[in-house]
């Protein structure tokens, strides 16, 4: 069972890190919700920052051990938080012809 405490001290060796800029957000075959999420929405590293930096322990879904072959010792948390993102607007341009 995982404690406040172990996530409170994960969230701030995590902020630390995303403040220094250590930090990367994956944009490859591997990450297709984040490449959905940069296209979908208007958003970019710096909300994804500030996004990051606004976690607390009452974001912290659950504690997983991760799945990929060549990190299997390492352990994942989890955090989910509500936020209210703008979507794109996708732009069509039409050539219009006036005939008299």
């Amino acid at each position: 069972m995982i404690d406040e405490s172990e996530i409170n001290d994960y969230l701030g060796e995590a902020k630390e890190l995303i403040l220094d800029g250590k930090f990367r957000i994956a944009l490859n075959s591997n990450r297709l919700t984040n490449l959905s999420l940069f296209d979908e929405y208007l958003i970019n590293e710096e909300s994804v920052k500030s996004i990051l930096l606004n976690l607390t322990v009452y974001d912290f879904c659950e504690k997983v051990q991760n799945k990929h072959a060549n990190f299997n010792h390492e352990w994942l948390y989890v955090f989910g938080k509500e936020i209210n993102l703008m979507k794109k607007v996708k732009w069509f341009h039409c050539i219009l012809s006036l005939i008299k």
